[in-house]
């Protein structure tokens, strides 16, 4: 017994170990001695329990530039991407292969791919780049580059941009693929090096129509970049505010990501269901029917529901072609859980009639689909639903052989027009309306709504005014709302989540602080000339709550009490920065 356990142990750590992966990239593979480029490494399915080893190669200087994690759901899959950046500054020309990288996962060393930098003199760029790719570039982020033919695949493009505007819609080209509209974008910001990128991220899903090896993209994306101009030397002879006002220029630009490629799988015709439609996803089904007990010729609503991950928008019940029922076709209703339409619930309401009292019940509802992570077809079934038919009433008999019609014996409604009333009664006893309290409280209202409104207006002028105002309140929110997280996480133990949330909160309020960007700020803050501003003691406890955020990451959990004795600390710091 103790054998099987031990090998089953074996086989889940063996499983676990096979899902870890380590790659690395730079964001161009061509620079100029003093520009520097962003090398990121991203771990998936595990954290590094120490610093990456970086090489050391003569003319190349490595720098930490913060560590980043995403998590993403596909197909009800869970991957973790942990991402470590460093900034690679190259201080004479040559080509470079960046190799090796170490990165310690537990008791495994994990190596990337070497990387290829090519660096020019200082100054001099390469024949087909115009120096715009600093400004401006586009990213096509597919989820995954495997798939079945009708399985949805979520696609980012993310546009990175230092200053511009008049941004268009991304073009993407998708041969082969039914591609979903783009729902409203999101905008963010990231730090890259020594310079802050606006970041538009598009999100749309892509479905192959047809196996084999395809091509998502290129992606085409035009804006339009404000630069900022070289200055010549001037004369000092020449108007000294010559070119003080026009310092940057707008360049339309049309920026492009390469094409991906999606190797598509046909899906199988083994164990394939005669009944199938086309469904492909991850699904649960309810279904009921009402009334169970009818005449005939009376109607059953049968209500059926289909929860879950695919394109929910696409899908369709086969053929209710039930033996004694007479059909119609159903009403169908979407509900959309997210802005891509790949999780939600589609509800079909399907009306059939029994034609004969003879029915006992409403035949089992099936919902055949294919499921790409199991790579199986499965069937969703419910029922059959017990229903009772009472046989139809016997026809009428209708004209002369009706007979005439029985008295009932009721007096015939009267007709008679009545007379008029010449006085008001009652009615002529009554206060007018504007003797009344309440119509003069009526008649207040509006006023009050627009002195409200009038208030609201001059409190968000007030605001749109004044940056700084705005941003402190901003910040005063999210303070509140984190320490109160904060303490949550504390009482019962995420170590990893408490000290993310400390180090946000930190930042925010070092940002606020300092006035500059909270993005990408750590604790290397306390060294700067911005930070002369804070006292010793302040940049000390700022710089111990960043080497216990940073420590937590690779470290295991931590106790409540050390948890609490950091958060009185971040509540100092925070009254000491205000």
């Amino acid at each position: 017994m103790s054998r099987i356990v031990t090998f089953s142990l074996v086989l889940m750590l063996a499983a676990s170990a096979l899902g870890q992966q380590v790659s690395a990239s730079l964001d161009r593979a061509t620079t100029s001695v003093g520009e520097s480029v962003n090398l990121a490494i991203v771990c998936t399915d595990f954290s590094p329990s120490s610093q990456p080893v970086m090489p050391s190669i003569p003319g190349l200087r490595f720098a930490s530039a913060g560590t980043s994690r995403q998590f993403q759901i596909a197909n009800g899959k869970r991957t973790t991407s942990y991402t470590l950046n460093y900034q690679v500054t190259p201080l004479k020309p040559g080509n470079y292969s960046i190799s090796p990288i170490q990165v310690r996962a537990k008791t495994r060393l994990l190596r990337p791919a070497p990387l290829t930098l090519r660096v020019l003199p200082a100054g001099q760029r390469p024949a087909n780049d115009d120096g715009l790719s600093q400004y401006g570039y586009v990213r096509l982020l597919p989820t995954k580059t495997t798939a079945y033919v009708g399985e949805a695949i979520p696609v980012e493009i993310q546009l990175h941009f230092i200053d511009g505007g008049n941004v268009k819609m991304p073009e993407l080209t998708a041969d082969g693929f039914n591609v979903a509209p783009f729902p409203e974008h999101k905008q963010s910001r990231m730090q890259k090096g020594n310079r802050i990128y606006q970041v538009l991220t598009f999100r749309t899903a892509a479905t192959p129509l047809k196996a084999g090896q395809l091509q998502l993209g290129p992606v085409k994306q035009s804006m339009v970049l404000r630069v900022r101009k070289q200055q010549s030397r001037r004369s000092p002879f020449n108007d000294p505010f010559d070119g003080f006002f026009d310092r940057y220029q707008q360049v339309p630009r049309n920026l492009e990501a390469k094409a991906q490629p999606i190797t598509v799988k046909p899906l199988p015709a083994e164990g394939r269901p005669a009944s199938f439609n086309g469904a492909v996803g991850r699904y649960t089904m309810q279904a009921k029917a009402s009334p169970l007990e009818v005449t005939v010729g009376d109607p059953v609503t049968v209500n059926i529901q289909l929860t879950g991950q695919g394109a929910i928008e696409a899908l369709n019940l086969p053929k209710l072609d039930w033996p004694g029922f007479k059909s119609y076709e159903p009403s169908v209703t979407t509900k959309k859980e997210n802005p891509l339409g790949l999780l939600g619930t589609r509800t079909f309401e399907q009306v059939v009639i029994p034609e004969n009292d003879g029915i006992t019940e409403v035949p089992r509802v099936e919902f055949p689909y294919f499921d790409p992570v199991a790579s199986r077809y499965r069937v969703l079934a419910k029922g059959p639903f017990p229903l009772k038919v009472n046989p139809g009433d016997p026809p009428v008999a209708t004209g002369a052989a009706a007979g005439p019609a029985p008295e009932t014996g009721e007096p015939e409604p009267q007709t008679d027009i009545l007379p008029i009333k010449h006085h008001l009664g009652s009615l002529g006893q009554a206060a007018p309306f504007i003797a009344r309290p309440g119509y003069w409280l009526l008649q207040s209202i509006p006023l009050l709504l627009w002195l409200g409104a009038l208030a609201w207006r001059r409190q968000a002028n007030a605001l749109a005014s004044n940056p700084r105002l705005r941003r402190e309140r901003q910040v005063a929110g999210r303070t509140r709302v984190g320490l109160a997280k904060l303490d949550t996480l504390a009482e019962s133990g995420e170590a990893g989540g408490f000290h993310a949330e400390l180090a946000e909160v930190l930042r925010e309020q070092i940002g606020l602080r300092l006035d500059i960007p909270a993005e990408g700020i750590t604790g290397d803050i306390v060294h700067s000339p911005a930070a002369n501003s804070l006292s010793e003691e302040t940049r000390s406890d700022i710089r111990r709550l960043f080497t216990a955020s940073d420590q937590a990451s690779y470290a295991g959990s931590q106790t409540t009490g050390e948890m609490k004795t950091h958060l009185a600390l971040l509540k100092e710091v925070v009254s000491a920065l205000k």
